[in-house]
């Protein structure tokens, strides 16, 4: 029953429909941005189209990992901070949350349903967005190898190929591994919506500060903090676009990132269940 009422209250809020509609205007630019570049750079010697005989660099897989890349750090984590922010302190200024604790059902049924449906929402929305990259990127460009060079995504420190079918592979894992960073900034905005009376504070306290705590994780000069902040893992999932995988390192990332988000969830559970309305 909690859950149907979830489910309704977030189709009916129009969050998931605009996050769709923003990541497919974004993909769109970055599409133009593509075209654009291979037609300056390269005074038309590059064609940015679809053809098997393209042996360019870019291609509909470049593409796709650009777009995944520059979403995830640019857009997704907005969304995800938007939707915890507006769990507990949305239901509360609208009196939503009075009413369902009026019920003869626990705090922390409550309480885990709404992050539970929240977690379901960034995975599907994940997906989403990593399934139509290489879909544009398939139509609009062509697939080919995955070239990796030290640059812009801090992937490699050398230049890398990943095989096609090899690489959608990695794709395939970057799924999973990428929701499960964005636990960290979900955990974070719901454990902030538990103090907030009005959702419009909550979700613009969150993404402010995850930018915030972003921005410091990426300086040189806050290298002493970096450990401390869970915005330095947040990419730990390109771990797995390397040609050889270290799965013990990717895997601690990921440890880390599971702890940071425990350690927002159990707060943000503590404060849900001590606030009164």
């Amino acid at each position: 029953m909690i859950a149907r009422l979830e489910l309704l209250r977030l189709w009916r809020s129009r969050r998931p429909g605009i996050a769709v509609l923003a990541l497919v205007l974004f993909l769109v630019l970055m599409l133009v941005g593509f075209y654009t570049y291979a037609q300056s750079k390269t005074h038309g010697a590059v064609r940015f189209e679809y053809t098997f005989e393209n042996k360019s660099y870019f291609n509909g897989l470049t593409f796709a990992l650009y777009a995944f890349y520059f979403g995830f750090v640019l857009l997704l984590p907005v969304f995800v901070a938007t939707e915890g922010g507006a769990q507990v302190a949305g239901d509360t200024a609208s009196g939503t949350l009075g009413l369902l604790l009026a019920r003869p059902v626990s705090k922390a049924r409550v309480f885990f349903t709404k992050l539970g449906l929240a977690a379901l929402f960034c995975f599907l929305l994940v997906g989403l967005f990593l399934g139509v990259s290489l879909v544009v990127g398939l139509v609009a460009v062509g697939w080919g190898d995955l070239a990796l060079y030290p640059g812009v995504l801090q992937m490699t420190d050398r230049p890398q190929h990943l095989a096609q079918g090899d690489a959608l592979v990695r794709f395939l894992l970057v799924w999973p591994a990428a929701s499960v960073s964005l636990l960290c900034p979900l955990a974070f905005s719901l454990w902030i919506s538990t103090w907030a009376k009005s959702a419009v504070n909550a979700v613009g306290l969150a993404v402010s500060l995850y930018l915030v705590l972003y921005v410091i994780a990426e300086v040189h000069f806050f290298q002493d903090l970096r450990p401390w902040l869970f915005t330095s893992y947040a990419t730990w999932w390109r771990a797995f676009f390397r040609e050889r995988i270290e799965w013990s390192a990717a895997l601690r990332d990921g440890a880390r990132v599971l702890g940071f988000a425990a350690l927002f969830t159990a707060l943000a559970l503590r404060r849900f269940r001590t606030r009164e309305g």
